[in-house]
């Protein structure tokens, strides 16, 4: 038998195997001690964000050219800012809720709610929560920048930490290659434009890792303020619940409750209770500000949007899309994702993640609508990356994972630039409109 070594001009698929072995179980004691920038959980995640943000950036900028001049009293959608054709990438970033938060960010929240012409309250800025906004505007005055400078900005700057908490959060959590491929799915996923636009899904991104990273951390007073800020920043902090009960669970399966079991149980019921309480802080907020009874589910009205169980949408819109077929598939889906979790592929992820893994799906279907915003809302399942991951380590897949992998990211560069065509940029005025 002849035994060849590999070299740099032709290395063998068992020293492939070898660097990616070395990449994905990384000697940690020594990692800690390089520089902070030096560490592959800090450059590697900004690294991935920003090369996704170039393309956003390029793609963004070539296709505002063909935006079309949005007046005010354009119809079919509310115009408060007009601009002309062509205005740049920039103006194109704060197209859809981007106008509305700025409005907040510039002159706040109205003490008295509009009216619409048949009576009932119309769309306002109450709808949008404050964190992202505010901080925009506290921006705006302190260096005295335009909010379609510092909006997209902000949203782009959070999303470089919402990354690195990613990143962390899932490396210390499951594994290295879960945390490479959890940053690298996040990052060109087809919505993933939004990270850079005048949206909320980077804030929420950041307070959904933060959150879970601290929990898992058992530090639970800063959880307290987490899941404040959450709350504030968008609507899901009730699908934390699930996660905190997860993990005060586990950690009675383990008989890891501490010195005082009753104590502890009685602080996972109260912060329990805490999370789901914060679901209805803003919309009390919108209703003390505007001495209005349910301003909040009232305004929401103005979008046709209802408070209610939604599920009965997404039924709809699978037969809608592929007839019997469709809604078959769908539900073939829930069952076997609801496997996969059951089983001990899922285990590992540990209940923090396991638990947001479950409960957010399942609010995107019992709660939210089937508008096109779906797509966006899909962005804080991250989770669903972990699933990319096992898949690509099945034995048979596993010596090309990196390779699929490329393919993902080129499909995904592919998928942003239409949905930036689509559903950020504004080249026509349909019917069906809104993102």
């Amino acid at each position: 038998m002849t035994v060849t070594s590999a070299t740099a001009d032709a290395p063998s698929r068992r020293s492939e195997s070898r660097l990616g072995h070395r990449l994905e179980n990384p000697d940690r004691v020594s990692e800690a001690r390089q520089p902070f920038w030096r560490r592959f959980p800090v450059w590697f995640p900004f690294a991935v964000y920003a090369l996704s943000r170039v393309f956003v950036l390029v793609a963004g900028t070539y296709l505002a050219r063909y935006q079309i001049p949005l007046p005010i009293g354009t119809q079919n959608i509310r115009i408060f800012y007009p601009s002309p054709a062509d205005p740049g990438y920039l103006v194109a970033m704060t197209n859809w809720d981007g106008q509305w938060y700025r409005v907040i960010a510039e002159h706040g929240y109205p003490a008295v709610l509009p009216r619409a012409g048949w009576g009932g309250i119309d769309m306002n800025p109450w709808a949008f929560f404050p964190v992202f906004p505010m901080t925009a505007g506290l921006l705006m005055k302190v260096t005295g920048l335009p909010f379609v400078l510092v909006a997209p900005l902000l949203s782009t700057l959070i999303g470089f930490v919402a990354m690195h908490m990613l990143f962390k959060l899932v490396d210390e959590v499951v594994g290295r290659w879960e945390a490479i491929v959890a940053v690298v799915a996040t990052c060109f996923y087809i919505a993933s434009p939004a990270f850079s636009a005048s949206y909320t899904e980077s804030t929420a991104l950041l307070g959904v890792t933060t959150t879970l990273w601290l929990l898992r951390r058992r530090q639970y007073a800063w959880v307290v303020l987490s899941l404040l800020v959450l709350s504030l920043s968008r609507n899901v902090v009730i699908a934390m619940v699930p996660v905190i009960l997860a993990h005060a669970a586990v950690r009675w399966w383990k008989k890891d409750e501490g010195s005082n079991p009753v104590r502890f149980r009685w602080l996972m019921v109260a912060l329990a209770g805490y999370a789901a309480a914060l679901t209805w802080l803003w919309p009390t907020i919108v209703s003390i500000a505007t001495e209005t009874p349910d301003a909040y589910n009232q305004t929401m009205l103005a979008w046709n949007i209802q408070t209610k169980v939604k599920l009965y949408l997404w039924w709809n819109l699978l037969y809608d899309y592929w007839g019997v077929f469709g809604q078959v598939l769908g539900v073939a889906g829930v069952a076997a994702f609801a496997w996969f979790m059951l089983s001990r592929h899922s285990w590992r992820w540990g209940p923090e993640i396991w638990g947001w893994a479950g409960a957010y799906p399942a609010y995107i279907l019992l709660v939210t609508s089937t508008t096109p915003s779906r797509i966006r809302y899909a962005m804080l399942a991250f989770p669903m990356t972990l699933v990319i991951a096992w898949f690509l380590k099945l034995p048979r897949i596993a010596r090309y994972r990196y390779w699929i992998l490329g393919l993902i990211v080129v499909a995904g560069l592919a998928q942003m630039w239409w949905w930036t065509e689509n559903y950020l940029v504004i080249e026509n005025l349909t019917d069906d409109l809104y993102p």
